[in-house]
């Protein structure tokens, strides 16, 4: 298999195609349940592609670009995790061969291969989360054309502004996906520092370029009187260094064991076997800077979960790729990629089917909904549970729990008793389930809204039709 993808023939990226096809085959005859992120995506996709205009009328921290994207999903996909995968499918495939055609332009390697394209399909598949269609995902390919543009920069060293502009504006695109990916602007300036002499000038016209999409984001909100509301609800909660953990350290650690092991073993190969160019060795450690910034990113994103990382695999397959081309004896080189190939895979389904006691999805996982026997109603939750939505809609526009709860439990702001009015009014409920008793306060503010609902037990409010 090894020496099939040594030969630089681009045609060669149908083999790598077929071999994602074979991996993936298992997900797709029996599709893993849904994740909370998914799920938050497709609820987030639903308001959008009804029309609401998100942090405005939406309350969620999800970036803008994210939601637009959503919005498309919903309206051609629907609730499909099966359509979601298989496009999932198609942009790793995408990403994969972006890379390899990357390093085959920039002479990365002694010799002109394809290998890095199918490290990366190996290492991509280490978690069966990696499939899902999410922010992280629809990013890092936004993100690898800033790599690239970095290469760029750093091969000429000449008077190419557009390169360094791009590389910003890139970013800042990724940023409004994934709000965590702006750690890699510092990473960029940090790199170019390090391993170019660029006038200061260069360093603003990529900052200007980060900031474009981010100024015009906020020209828009300022015009539609809700910049109080994006910062309030997207700008703010990205900052925070706070995210959810939906997987212990110890279950990542076990996921990422042999990644990181042949990481270690292509370090010390290229330490002491390693012959190259001057450029090369630079790349080399580019990469080596970028892999950091790219394990900061994933501690800095919002949801922590193993696909969290998939920005580090295109570093890790870079080193791992330089490893097996150090081999001097081609077998065992090939009996290396297998044995990352199938270590990979048999972690990833014995992860997946509860095997591994340290590793475990629960709490990742949609698990069952707490108002069973509710299915396919309009649902306003005031609670941070998202499982009642996994068979039904949201109602209103409270999405982000954290943050619709600065919303409910102040009651006296004139302000949250006329938002919450106009949400009923545009999205009625069909089912409200309150177990903390804040709608109460909001029922005797507006009485109009609480003739239109009957308590059917504790915490349980159903729509009067």
């Amino acid at each position: 298999m090894l020496q099939y993808f040594r030969i630089n023939d681009p045609y060669r990226l149908l083999g790598l195609l077929v071999i994602m096809v074979l991996i993936n085959l298992p997900y797709f005859i029996n599709s893993p349940e849904i994740t909370y992120p998914e799920l938050k995506s497709i609820l987030v996709g639903e308001k959008v592609h009804e029309g609401k205009a998100m942090y405005t009328t939406v309350v969620d921290s999800t970036p803008p670009l994210a939601a637009w994207i959503n919005g498309l999903l919903d309206m051609l996909m629907g609730r499909s995790i099966l359509a979601r995968h298989l496009f999932s499918f198609f942009i790793v495939f995408i990403q994969a061969a972006f890379i390899g055609i990357v390093f085959v332009d920039k002479k990365a390697f002694t010799e002109n291969t394809y290998i890095p394209s199918l490290i990366f399909v190996v290492l991509f598949f280490f978690s069966f989360d990696t499939l899902a269609l999410s922010p992280e995902l629809l990013g890092s390919g936004i993100l690898l054309l800033a790599l690239n543009n970095l290469f760029k920069e750093i091969e000429f060293r000449e008077s190419r502004d557009e390169s360094v502009f791009s590389l910003g504006l890139f970013i800042g695109l990724a940023s409004l996906i994934s709000f965590s990916f702006v750690v890699h602007l510092v990473g960029s300036i940090t790199i170019l520092i390090i391993f170019t002499r660029s006038p200061f000038r260069k360093y603003l016209l990529m900052v200007l370029g980060f900031l474009i999409p981010h100024v015009l984001l906020i020209s828009v909100y300022y015009l539609k009187g809700g910049l109080v509301n994006l910062w309030e609800f997207y700008y703010a909660p990205n900052l925070a260094f706070a995210s959810d953990r939906y997987m212990t350290s110890s279950g990542l650690w076990i996921l990422g064991a042999i990644p990181l092991f042949f990481l270690l073993i292509s370090f010390v190969m290229l330490n002491r076997e390693a012959r190259f160019t001057k450029y090369q060795s630079q790349l080399v450690q580019i990469m080596f800077f970028w892999m950091v910034f790219s394990f900061l990113q994933a501690l800095y994103s919002k949801d922590l979960r193993p696909q969290s990382f998939i920005t580090v695999l295109p570093s890790l397959s870079f080193f791992i790729a330089h490893y097996l081309l150090l081999i001097r004896r081609r077998r065992l080189a090939e009996i290396s990629v297998w044995f990352l190939l199938l270590g990979v895979l048999s972690v990833n389904q014995l992860a997946r089917f509860n095997t591994i006691e340290s590793i475990t999805y629960n709490a990742l996982l949609v698990g069952e909904s707490n108002l069973p026997g509710i299915v396919d109603k309009k649902v306003l939750l005031l609670d941070d549970d998202l499982t009642v939505y996994k068979q039904n809609t949201l109602g209103t526009s409270f999405l982000d729990w954290p943050l619709s709860k600065e919303i409910f439990e102040e009651p006296d702001y004139y302000e949250n008793v006329i938002w919450v009015n106009q949400s009923f009014k545009e999205d009625l409920p069909d089912i409200i389930f309150d177990p903390n008793n804040l709608m109460k306060d909001f029922f005797r503010r507006i009485p109009a809204l609480e003739k239109k609902y009957k308590a059917a037990k504790p915490g349980v409010f159903e729509r009067i039709d």
